[in-house]
């Protein structure tokens, strides 16, 4: 980076580690980045701000109102109330610790889209009324988490989630289940496969990118039916796996990654979720908040 040359990206409240492992993430996404405060550290163009309990939530989002830059709320994922906090403020964008690639990702191009319409005036659905459209993809060919915070933010810019902290939380639910569709539906992966021991997880992602490779499962399609009418928007996510037996779902989270809280994180940003009888298709739906 040149001398002169400002970093991308301002991180202020982070302990010594999650700040050294969040730059390190970054710097794999070729952004730099300042450990500061807002007030005195105004070049960098966005803010990632961390916040381990109510009290620094609060501080942040005052800050956040403060500042003309895209922020971003950094939070614990084992710390339930603080994530539910956070994906409410309409302040600043919602990502988890401790940092997932994926998430981290889609969190840079959400910051960067914020920037853009902050320059073009506003929001391109607001005040739309009605729409109908079906989507389909190969699994294969298929980007998760572009097409979850696409339909995310479209939804925000209708009116259903206020805020870019609710915008992710409902991104992060519709890569989950997109996800599971993909992972365990279309793939038929073996969720056992996945543990804390290194060898095993590289011996589920050769796995899955065997069967991406093999048109038996890689050709298998992901489907999407969006909806909106009389304020509600309905999702329905469809894959062509064998399903499984809805029954056995726990709403209880099975880890701290994004991978693995499941249903749990999936109906948190809907009013409704519901599978079918044979477990592949998810109907979402969401009612569009009042004023």
């Amino acid at each position: 980076m040149p001398v002169d040359a400002a970093p991308d990206i301002l991180l202020t409240g982070f302990t010594e580690g999650d700040r050294a492992a969040l730059q390190d993430a970054l710097g794999g996404f070729s952004k730099t980045s300042l450990a500061g405060d807002p007030i005195n550290d105004p070049a960098p163009a966005f803010v990632l701000a961390a916040a381990y309990d109510e009290t620094g939530l609060r501080a942040a989002r005052a800050a956040a109102l403060e500042d003309p830059r895209p922020w971003c709320f950094v939070v614990p994922a084992s710390e339930r109330p603080l994530f539910a906090a956070a994906a409410a403020a309409r302040e600043g964008r919602l990502l988890l610790l401790p940092v997932e690639e994926r998430e981290l990702r889609r969190t840079l191009v959400a910051l960067i889209e914020d920037q853009r319409e902050r320059g073009a005036g506003g929001a391109a659905f607001a005040g739309l009324e009605g729409l109908a459209a079906a989507f389909s993809w190969t699994t294969k060919e298929f980007d998760v988490s572009r097409v979850c915070r696409r339909m995310a933010h479209l939804l925000a810019e209708c009116g259903y989630y206020p805020g870019p902290g609710a915008e992710d939380e409902c991104a992060l639910a519709l890569e989950e289940a997109v996800v599971n569709a993909v992972e365990h539906g279309n793939l038929e992966l073996d969720s056992s496969l996945r543990s804390d021991d290194p060898l095993t997880e590289d011996r589920y992602e050769a796995e899955r990118e065997r069967k991406l490779a093999d048109p038996a499962y890689g050709g298998r399609r992901i489907s999407i039916e969006l909806s909106i009418t009389d304020d509600t928007a309905s999702l329905v996510l469809g894959d062509e796996g064998p399903g499984f037996d809805t029954g056995a779902v726990s709403d209880e989270p099975s880890g701290f990654e994004v991978s693995g809280k499941g249903l749990w994180l999936i109906k948190r940003p809907f009013d409704e979720v519901s599978y079918n009888d044979k477990g592949n298709k998810l109907t979402l739906l969401k009612r569009k908040p009042r004023p």
